[in-house]
């Protein structure tokens, strides 16, 4: 394993310049330490510098599913920076549950410096509780109220939404159907929202039994997307709001014999790992996960080194891109 001499070699500088600068100090030549670390796959005893600096060189990162494959990302975009810095992360599921995250927080927080969450609920009681942790917090993917009073790290929901909304206008659908998330987030509405009002813009109405709207999950879409399979809604396309809820989705298509693209073109929010592997592979609106956890770690790592110093950076809300990733599993509809 390479040790903090192979660092400060490799980077050009003195073993005293990579220990200034894993204690969170400014030194000249911390690009080409923070390089050497990450070539060098090196790891600084947290622990030890923790107990000299009264710091734990820890972060909690707090996500909804962690076997969903945008939280798995983004836990990565998070990790990948805090290890250059001599952080370890303690990932966590909340099963989407408050009480879960209460109960999480209230083990870790002694042992950690600072929080990385994607809140189960956005409401008033999410963010008191994390204001009462004393600790830097970041909000990924969602928010907690309009004003948060914390760093938020997130995506253009809004474009993605309306850019598979055009998409699929774009090769002749009229008549759609709808499955989305959780209303009470972000992501949940924004992209319901925004995808809805992009079609009433071109003169379309999705009727009622065409919509249907519940948990972020697999086994929610494949019983929405069976469900739209035994009404006559009459759909040629189907926009669903995420991932986990679109491979739910896709077995009950599939179970039903239902041809993507030949007789109902299927996008979705959110790319995952089998997309590019069925039949068809899944046209999505990918976002830029492991960037998000960069971001948000960046966000983290500068107030944890700022701690106890009077003067607090702004607080920090970043919206991120996101992009029509064009596959095989939409085409103009049939009757077309």
């Amino acid at each position: 394993m390479a040790n903090i001499h192979d660092v400060a070699k490799l980077a050009g500088v003195s073993i005293a310049s990579v220990s200034r600068m894993l204690a969170g100090e400014n030194v000249r030549s911390a690009e080409a330490i923070r390089r050497a670390i990450t070539d060098l796959g090196y790891r600084p005893n947290a622990s030890a510098r923790g107990l000299r600096l009264g710091k734990h060189h820890s972060i909690a990162v707090i996500v909804p599913d962690i076997s969903n494959p945008y939280f798995a990302a983004l836990v990565r975009g998070i990790e990948e920076r805090a290890m250059t810095q001599g952080f370890r992360i303690v990932v966590a599921s909340s099963d989407e549950q408050f009480s879960a995250e209460q109960e999480l927080l209230g083990n870790l927080i002694d042992a950690v410096d600072a929080v990385a969450i994607v809140p189960a609920e956005e409401g008033d009681r999410t963010r008191r509780m994390l204001a009462g942790l004393n600790k830097p917090v970041v909000l990924i993917d969602r928010t907690v109220g309009d004003e948060p009073g914390f760093d938020l790290v997130h995506v253009d929901n809004a474009s993605g939404a309306k850019a598979a909304a055009d998409y699929l206008l774009s090769l002749g659908h009229r008549n759609f159907g709808v499955i989305s998330g959780r209303q009470d987030t972000v992501p949940g509405r924004v992209r319901h929202q925004v995808f809805l009002q992009t079609l009433a813009d071109a003169g379309i109405e999705v009727p009622a039994e065409a919509v249907k709207i519940g948990e972020f999950s697999r086994n929610f879409g494949r019983h929405a997307a069976q469900e739209l399979i035994d009404s006559p809604t009459g759909m040629t396309a189907l926009f669903v709001g995420n991932n986990t809820m679109a491979q739910g989705a896709l077995l009950s298509l599939h179970a039903a014999g239902v041809s993507i693209p030949g007789q109902l073109s299927f996008l979705c929010f959110d790319d995952f790992d089998l997309a590019e592997l069925l039949p068809a592979p899944v046209t999505v609106i990918s976002r830029p996960a492991i960037a998000e956890g960069n971001a948000a770690a960046d966000l983290l790592l500068e107030r944890i080194e700022r701690i106890g110093s009077p003067k607090q950076p702004p607080l920090e809300h970043k919206v991120l891109p996101v992009s029509l990733t064009i596959r095989q599993s939409c085409s103009a509809p049939a009757s077309n």
